[in-house]
Parts: structure tokens; sequence; C-alpha cells
């Protein structure tokens, strides 16, 4: 699916929220990635600095709902660090995604 043209008369804000378990354990390339994970991390910090540099805004979900380890790839993915969400119990997400779009939507406001 193709996104439309953009207009070249308006300015957008380009946004991706990325939602995971932050562990990195399977790979599908390798199938159980435990001992992989850190080729993972590493190609999943390479796709968010790309994006980042890209000018594209990342807010990282983690979820995190049986007290593993907070993830640092997950953390050092998001924009910035207020872009970074640790949730503890899954009914967080949908106030989350309000702040998530309260955000952005302040963003377009602003400018």
């Amino acid at each position: 699916m193709n996104a439309p043209t953009e207009d070249s008369s308006y300015t957008y804000t380009k946004a991706i929220i990325l939602l995971s378990d932050g562990l990195n354990t399977k790979d599908r390339w390798y199938g159980d990635g435990s001992t992989h994970s850190t080729q993972v991390d590493a190609r999943q910090a390479l796709l968010c600095n790309n994006i980042k540099g890209a000018g594209i805004i990342v807010y990282t979900i983690q979820v995190n709902t049986d007290n593993e380890a907070t993830s640092s790839i997950l953390k050092s993915c998001a924009s910035s660090t207020s872009q970074f969400f640790l949730l503890t119990s899954a009914s967080e997400v949908i106030s989350t995604f309000s702040s998530i779009g309260t955000a952005l939507s302040k963003l377009r406001v602003s400018k």
C-alpha cells in the first residue's frame, strides 16, 4: 500500500510508535534468539538510528508485565527519554497511546 503524495506546502510531523516487550529473545533468522540477542539488538539500534536520522520521531513502549529488566535498546531507540514508556500493566496501554496522541497534536498546533 502506497502512502498518498505529500503536499509540498505543508510541514509534516512523522512519527513511529514501537510497542514491544523489549527482550529481543526471538530472531526470525535463527529461531530462538537467546544466543543471538546482541545481534538483534544491534540491528534494532541501527534501524532506530537511521529512522531518527531521517527526522522521524520515535516513541517506544515496553510492556513489561513480568518484572523483566527495562530494555536499554528501547530506551535508546526513543527520540528522547520522555518518548520512552515502561508499562507494567496491560491496562496502561490506552492511557499511554492517549498521551502520545496528545503530544503529537501539540506538535501540530504549535507549528
